[in-house]
């Protein structure tokens, strides 16, 4: 079963994260540049952050798989804006 340190680490690893990945989005929105290193490289820890959830959502319970979901569904929005917002400043 999942510690809930162990839970609590990736909630604190998954916002700041998130928070990598909304700036980068922000930018690339407001200011229309093209795709830079600091973009790909909060994408590829949003792909990390999806692969670190799977992982725990193995020897999660209940609860924690359900806090888990709603975070693994943050992480794809994310993921998916990025991706498109990529396709689009090509």
């Amino acid at each position: 079963m999942a510690t809930r340190q162990s839970i609590e680490n990736m909630m604190t690893e998954a916002n700041q994260c998130l928070e990598t990945a909304r700036e980068q989005l922000d930018r690339a929105n407001k200011l229309g540049y093209e795709v830079n290193e600091e973009y790909t490289e909060a994408q590829l820890a949003l792909e990390e952050l999806e692969q670190q959830i799977d992982k725990l959502m193995d020897s999660a319970n209940h609860q924690q798989k359900d806090q888990l979901h709603r975070l693994h569904l943050q992480v794809s929005q994310y993921l998916n804006d990025m991706i498109l917002d990529h396709q689009q400043l090509k």
